[in-house]
């Protein structure tokens, strides 16, 4: 969060104080070692705190702010109780396979009744499922309540975590009033871990792949309803229908990276007790960035977000336009590293809609739908649309919807990157009707020595033309006279190629996407609408 006052605090004692730069950071220096606490506060903002960092052992920590809901209300962040039982301390103390809890509102301070979210996880900052659970891991949510109530983390909640003679870990507890104020408690205490997995000779993880996902920032003002299934690009050539499922948007997250892998040798004496996510920038240099408990499975699915094991890593240090790596550490008795995997993350992306214009009228009754193709300004090497047009009159009826809302991939040669000439284009797509993808242009003759025409492009200009019923599927062959018609993009995002990895997708950069899916897995359901009226 950019411009917000960062204090900083060590036994109550104010120590230092500072202001986040424009991409959020925010640095103290020649800290004496000890225990502090992160405050941040900003007009319009719920406040945070962070408390327990560690010097010199934290180096760096991400302090969450999300606006506040009424900016009248308190921006003073709750205080909360932990202990093992409402009495009992838990810091410093140690446990065998299960950690006893208990979180309590601390009344007697201020905070926004009620309460909306108390988390609870252990060796990870918990918060919503989407980024804290995994395929073998999970957090506890308490959903307005000032009082937990005696708990037990254990299971899954604890996998791969400890050792037999015990390890410290923190505990993270994090809370959220009414009006979005944030604390985030740091708690260090001793585990042990007698699982048997421990002692097992482990195999290294097998198809690792690491997809860079950039959320871009909505831009209004319109939610659609999702289908059932979309088809999607995984690599060059390759599409993969994918089934919708709802979940929530991560918190505090415009940029992460989902590491998928597999790990087949299902005999019990293989099985890992954990698995480390590892990443570098330069392949030589590992940072462990993640661990979750450890499994096995005799699927590997060739689509890599269909592979059984999964990781989240939406670190605040993560760039637009780095290229890291990750690999994956199956650990039992011993330490097997899988090959790494490597993404750069997209910058935000956005295909405006340019023609016809909001409000237009005397529009054709056959109209060109004209949008921005911002593909080669942000290093993509294509992107994936789908238009949907709406006749108001009757409400929600659809009046068209490109390719019966299968995506048409528009790509702007990029050379190496996607095999095509700089300077030419391909636009294709799955057509339902015939069942097999369709090229509806190809400036360059690369596929169709023909080179088709039906879906212009403007290569220079970054623009891309989708004449109304280019594919044939229009239910009419053209619209209705003096009739309001709506328009937008359904989906909208940008991928890029990894030549590396046998041009697999690894970054993808999404604008809108109409809901959560085994493709990304998450909704950005906002969208620019725009509305005219057709002449005679």
């Amino acid at each position: 969060m950019a411009g917000s006052t960062v204090r900083l605090y060590k036994d109550g004692n104010l120590v230092a104080s500072t202001t986040s730069s424009a991409d959020g950071r925010f640095t103290f220096n020649n800290l004496p070692p000890g225990v502090y606490r992160l405050e941040a506060q900003k007009p319009g903002m719920a406040g945070s705190a962070l408390e327990g960092v560690r010097v010199p052992e934290m180096a760096e920590v991400t302090l969450v702010q999300k606006p506040a809901f009424k900016d009248s209300y308190s921006t003073t962040p709750p205080t909360l109780i932990i202990t093992q039982d409402g009495t009992t301390p838990l810091e410093g103390q140690t446990f065998t396979n299960s950690i006893p809890f208990r979180v309590q509102v601390d009344t007697s301070k201020d905070f926004v009744r009620p309460m909306r979210y108390i988390y609870v996880a252990l060796g990870r900052t918990p918060g919503s499922g989407f980024l804290t659970s995994t395929a073998t891991s999970s957090r506890l949510v308490f959903v307005e309540t000032e009082d937990t109530d005696n708990q037990t983390l254990s299971g899954s909640a604890v996998a791969g975590f400890g050792s037999q003679s015990g390890e410290t870990v923190y505990l993270e507890v994090v809370g959220y009033d009414f009006n979005n104020n944030r604390v985030h408690y740091l708690i260090p205490l001793v585990f042990k871990n007698t699982t048997a997995t421990q002692g097992n000779t482990v195999v290294a993880p097998t198809g690792v792949a690491a997809t860079a996902i950039t959320l871009s920032k909505a831009v209004g003002f319109y939610s659609v309803k999702a289908p059932y299934e979309l088809k999607v690009p995984l690599a060059r050539n390759q599409m993969g229908t994918l089934t919708v499922d709802p979940t929530a948007a991560p918190e505090g997250s415009n940029l992460y990276v989902e590491v998928r892998w597999c790990y087949t040798n299902t005999s019990s004496s293989a099985r890992p007790f954990a698995f480390d996510i590892e990443r570098s920038t330069d392949g030589q240099t590992w940072t462990r960035v993640g661990s979750v408990g450890g499994g096995a499975s005799s699927s590997c699915p060739s689509n890599v977000f269909n592979r059984p094991f999964f990781f989240r890593d939406a670190s605040s240090s993560l760039e637009a336009g780095q290229t890291y790596y990750y690999r994956v550490v199956a650990r039992g008795d011993n330490r097997a590293e899988s090959a790494s995997s490597s993404t750069t993350p997209l910058p935000p992306f956005e295909a405006p809609l340019l023609s016809p214009a909001d409000e237009a009228k005397n529009v054709s009754k056959t109209p060109d739908f004209v949008i921005g193709h911002p593909q080669l300004s942000i290093g993509a090497d294509g992107a994936a649309y789908n238009l949907l047009l709406w006749d108001t009159l009757t409400a929600r009826a659809v009046a068209w919807q490109s390719l019966n809302g299968f995506n048409l991939l528009v790509e702007f040669g990029t050379g190496d990157g996607n095999g095509i000439p700089q300077g030419e284009a391909l636009v294709y797509g799955f057509h339902p009707a015939v069942n097999q993808v369709v090229f509806f242009t190809d400036t360059a003759g690369l596929v169709d020595p023909t080179r088709p025409n039906l879906v212009p492009v403007d290569v220079a200009q970054g623009r891309v033309t989708l004449p109304y019923n280019f594919d044939g599927l229009a239910p009419l062959a053209e619209l209705q006279a003096l009739r309001t018609y709506a328009w937008q993009l359904y989906v909208s995002y940008a991928y890029k190629y990894n030549p590396d990895e046998n041009y697999r997708i690894s970054a993808y950069s999404i604008h809108t996407w109409p809901n959560s899916s085994s493709f990304i897995r998450i909704s950005r359901p906002d969208t620019q609408v725009f509305e005219f009226t057709t002449g005679q």
